[in-house]
C-alpha cells in the first residue's frame, strides 16, 4: 500500500516520481534514501516541497483543500468554514497569477507562432515597375484588440471577433487598392492590444479595463492579425518595414511581438522589424525623415525638440520631417513646427465605455500616407470604417450569412 498520496504525481518531476516509487516499495523516505543511495533527508525534503507545490495548486487533503486551481493561477490563501461537528462546509479560495506559468504560456505562444503558423517566405525577385521613390506608410491607429464594448452603452458592439474581422478586412482592401512598390511601411501606432496581462489592467497606472475573454485567446488573435497584415502587404512589396510602437495599453505585448516578427521573418530578407526598445523610433528615407512615438510618454509639444536632439544628424540632413503619433485616437495636425509636422492618426476600433462617457468622438478610419524619398508626403488614402463594413456585409451575403451592424441611435419620440 502506498505511503504517499498518489495524486501528488500530478505535480511531481520525473525524479520525484522515482522517489515516490521508492517510498512505495521500501515503506518510508529514509528507507528509500538508503535504497537509492542518496544523501540523508534528500527525499524527505523533496516530498515536502512537492506537497507545498500541490497545496499552492489547491490540493492538500490534510488541510481540507481538494479543489485544484487551473493554470495559470496558484493559491494565495484559503478560508474554510466548519460546522459544529468540525466538518468543512464552505471554502473561499483566493488565487493569484503564477508568474512561472504565465511565462510558460508566453513561450508557448511564441513557439506556436513560429513553428506552426509561419511558413517559409523567400525573397521575391526584383519586379519591374515597382518604384523605389514612393514608400506607402500604412498607419494603423490604436487597434485595441481585446476591448469589449456594449452597443447600449457606447453606440456599437466591439469584441475580439469584430476587431479581427474589421482590421483584417481594412488591410486587405487597402493593399488590394494599392499599386506595387519596392518598399512599404507597416506602422502599428501602439495599443494594438487593449491590455497586456491577466489582470486586464494597464501596467503603468493599473486602470481596470473592459476586456473580452481570456488573455491567451487575445494573444492568439493578436498573433494571427499581425501575421495576416505582414503577409498581405508582402503581396505588393519586395520589402516590408514593420514599426511596433510601445503603447500604454500594450507595452509588454509590443516588445515581444516585435521580437516574434523579427525571428519569424528576419531570415527572409524581405521583412525588417525596427528596434522598439526606445519609445522614439526614427525612420530615414532620403530627404524624408519620420519619427514615430505613441505619445503617452512624451507630450506632442516636446516631440519636435526630442526629434531634433536625439536624431540631430538626420534632422539636419533631411528636408521633410514628420512625427507620427497615436494614443489620442483622432486625427489632428497637432502642430506644424518650423521644419516638422506632428500628426496623430485615427483608429478603426470602436470607443470603450470610458471614452464614450467622456465625450470622445472621432472618425474611424485607416490612413495610408504616400511619402516620397525626395519630396516628402505626396498623397494619402483614407479608408473609412463604413466602406470596410460594406465590404464585410457584401462578402457575408455571398456566403448566405448576415452581419449585424450597429443601428443609428435614435431619440425617444412622442
Amino acid at each position: 500500500m502506498s505511503t504517499i498520496d498518489e495524486r501528488l504525481r500530478e505535480w511531481a518531476t520525473p525524479r520525484q516520481r522515482e522517489f515516490i516509487d521508492a517510498i512505495d516499495l521500501h515503506g518510508s523516505c529514509r528507507a528509500a534514501e538508503r535504497a537509492l543511495n542518496v544523501s540523508y533527508g534528500l527525499i524527505a525534503r523533496s516530498m515536502r516541497g512537492l506537497k507545498k507545490l500541490a497545496a499552492a495548486k489547491g490540493y492538500s487533503p490534510e488541510h481540507a483543500l481538494t479543489h485544484v486551481i487551473p493554470d495559470p493561477y496558484v493559491a494565495k490563501g484559503h478560508s474554510t468554514y466548519y460546522d459544529r461537528e468540525g466538518k468543512p462546509t464552505q471554502q473561499w479560495v483566493k488565487t493569484k497569477l503564477d508568474d512561472a506559468a504565465y511565462q510558460a504560456m508566453l513561450r508557448e505562444a511564441v513557439d506556436a507562432y513560429i513553428s506552426e503558423t509561419v511558413q517559409p517566405i523567400y525573397p521575391a525577385p526584383p519586379m519591374p515597375g515597382r518604384g523605389t521613390d514612393i514608400i506607402p506608410w500604412i498607419n494603423i491607429g490604436d487597434g485595441h484588440l481585446g476591448m469589449l464594448a456594449h452597443e447600449a452603452e457606447t453606440g456599437a458592439n466591439f469584441d475580439l471577433k469584430i476587431a479581427e474581422r474589421e482590421l483584417c478586412a481594412a488591410i486587405s482592401i487597402a493593399v488590394d487598392d494599392m499599386g506595387e512598390h519596392d518598399r512599404i511601411v507597416i506602422q502599428d501606432m501602439g495599443d494594438m492590444t487593449h491590455y497586456e496581462n491577466f489582470s486586464a489592467t494597464t501596467e503603468h497606472s493599473g486602470h481596470a479595463l473592459d476586456y473580452d475573454t481570456r488573455f491567451p485567446k487575445m494573444i492568439r488573435v493578436y498573433s494571427r492579425v499581425m501575421r495576416f497584415i505582414v503577409e498581405k502587404v508582402l503581396e505588393k512589396a519586395n520589402t516590408v518595414d514593420v514599426i511596433v510602437n510601445q503603447g500604454n495599453h500594450s507595452r509588454t505585448n509590443d516588445i515581444w511581438m516585435a521580437e516574434i516578427l523579427r525571428v519569424a521573418y528576419g531570415h527572409t530578407g524581405r521583412v525588417n522589424v525596427l528596434d522598439n526598445d526606445s519609445v522614439f523610433i526614427g525612420y530615414r528615407m532620403g530627404n524624408t525623415f519620420v519619427m514615430c512615438h505613441h505619445s503617452d510618454k512624451c507630450r506632442p509639444a516636446k516631440l519636435a525638440h526630442v526629434m531634433a536632439t536625439d536624431f540631430a544628424v538626420d534632422w539636419g540632413e533631411a528636408r521633410h520631417r514628420y512625427i507620427d503619433i497615436g494614443h489620442i485616437h483622432h486625427n489632428m495636425v497637432l502642430k506644424e513646427h518650423p521644419g516638422v509636422v506632428v500628426e496623430s492618426f485615427n483608429q478603426l476600433a470602436e470607443k470603450d465605455k470610458y471614452a464614450a462617457e467622456g465625450g470622445w468622438r472621432s472618425r474611424q478610419c485607416l490612413t495610408i500616407i504616400h511619402r516620397s524619398r525626395t519630396y516628402g508626403e505626396v498623397g494619402r488614402q483614407i479608408l473609412p470604417i463604413e466602406r470596410v463594413r460594406d465590404v464585410i456585409v457584401a462578402a457575408a451575403a455571398l456566403e448566405g450569412r448576415t452581419i449585424e451592424l450597429a443601428r443609428p441611435r435614435r431619440a425617444y419620440a412622442v
